[in-house]
């Protein structure tokens, strides 16, 4: 019989639970190297296939758009066909995906495996929140979760990095080996794990049910406008993400390798900031924290739009401050609107990602619309976000919503 104790908190029968949350933030950190680990090959690719930066950067856009869809499918399944089975699948269809992409000859098929890919990774992610949150509750979820995030950004960093080290000692091929490699490692623990929303906690209406339950939730006023400043704030780092290596290697001259040791030491932050946001929730209110991570965007998209086209230095600094930004908000949010819809965790993480990774793809079409300098339109993109977050905020105050958490 499944183990339960305070408000549907499911513990493991062969798992230690700090392994569990460890486990799920290799799971969730590997996803994330599956999206930008092939960065440095991009100028590689533009040669060898012979296309425009803007048509290759599709395949980072439908790997983008796959895990949008990937996660809100994955979290409604989950509330009503179990974790365990649905993450499996998630996983298998990763690996699957990535295998598949090391083999392609030319553009388009890049597109459609990496999409499968994305949607694979996409389920997982939704999934291993919802697990998370089925697992632990109040202050060890809150710093759960916050080291999720903190940890699954590590992928980011050292993802360039490494692509550009497996690039250089073999091809751009064995990078898409390597991530099927380690999608295919974390599936081994499934073996012993157990099931965290067992069948007296699933739901029992179809899907079309579940998916509407899900549709009235986004339509909430509180879900839909926190969760707007969010997904505001993430769309410049994926913007920065998509013209990064063409300003460092094509605009300033660097190699892939010293591309991949600017872009680690930026995205560093986004490993800090979550732990930012934890010190800063013992001494300030959450309003406030809200407040400076919007201020802290604008200066950045202020400096993109001024100067960070001066020197590499400049635009690094401008870079920690938009994921700085968005690595407070990141924890944050999960944790508010996780916590206010608990009763269909899988639904609310499904909602999250799902609309993080939508903006994504936004942020990245942004990006190669064609700007005059590359650095100019990532400060009208990040002052545009900012101010349209600011507005979002603006409006929950004045409403009152979400005054329960804010306080």
């Amino acid at each position: 019989m499944t183990e339960k104790r305070n408000n549907r908190i499911v513990l493991q029968k062969r798992l230690p639970m700090g392994f569990l949350a460890v486990w799920l933030m290799i799971i969730t950190t590997i996803q994330w190297i599956t999206l930008d680990m092939y960065l440095p090959a991009l100028p590689v690719l533009v040669q060898e296939f012979g296309v425009t930066e803007g048509e290759l950067n599709i395949s980072l856009n439908t790997g983008i758009v796959a895990a949008a869809i990937g996660t809100i499918a994955g979290g409604t399944l989950s509330d009503r066909y179990g974790r365990k089975s649905v993450i499996l699948t998630g996983l298998a269809i990763g690996v699957l995906g990535n295998l598949f992409c090391a083999f392609v000859g030319g553009v388009a098929m890049l597109c459609v495996w990496r999409a499968v890919a994305g949607l694979g990774s996409g389920v997982v992610e939704t999934v291993a929140a919802a697990i998370l949150k089925d697992s632990f509750e109040g202050r060890r979820f809150q710093k759960n979760m916050t080291l999720l995030q903190s940890v699954a950004a590590v992928g980011p960093i050292f993802a360039p990095a490494l692509g550009a080290l497996v690039i250089n000692v073999s091809s751009w091929r064995f990078v898409f080996i390597f991530l099927a490699a380690a999608t295919l490692i974390t599936l081994i623990p499934m073996v012993v794990f157990t099931e965290t929303q067992p069948a007296e906690y699933r739901f029992s209406n179809s899907f079309r049910e579940v998916a509407k339950e899900a549709a009235t939730i986004a339509a909430t006023p509180a879900f839909a406008l926190f969760l707007g400043i969010g997904a505001l704030l993430t769309i410049p780092i994926w913007a920065y993400i998509a013209v990064s290596p063409y300003i460092y290697v094509n605009d300033f001259g660097l190699t892939n390798t010293s591309y991949g040791i600017y872009y680690a030491i930026g995205t560093t932050f986004s490993v800090i900031a979550p732990f930012i946001y934890l010190q800063l929730s013992k001494i300030m209110r959450i309003r406030r924290i809200v407040t400076v991570t919007i201020l802290l965007m604008a200066a950045g998209g202020f400096i993109f739009l001024l100067a960070a086209g001066i020197h590499p230095v400049v635009l690094l600094f401008c870079a920690v401050l938009i994921f700085l930004s968005e690595g407070i908000i990141r924890p944050l949010g999960l944790v508010i609107l996780m916590e206010e819809y608990s009763y269909v965790a899988g639904s609310a993480s499904a909602l999250i990602q799902f609309v993080v990774n939508i903006v994504g793809a936004v942020g990245t079409a942004l990006a190669t619309i064609g700007w005059h300098s590359w650095t100019g339109g990532l400060g009208i993109i990040t002052l545009g976000c900012a101010a349209l977050s600011a507005l979002f905020w603006i409006i929950i105050l004045r409403k009152g919503y979400l005054n329960r958490h804010l306080s």
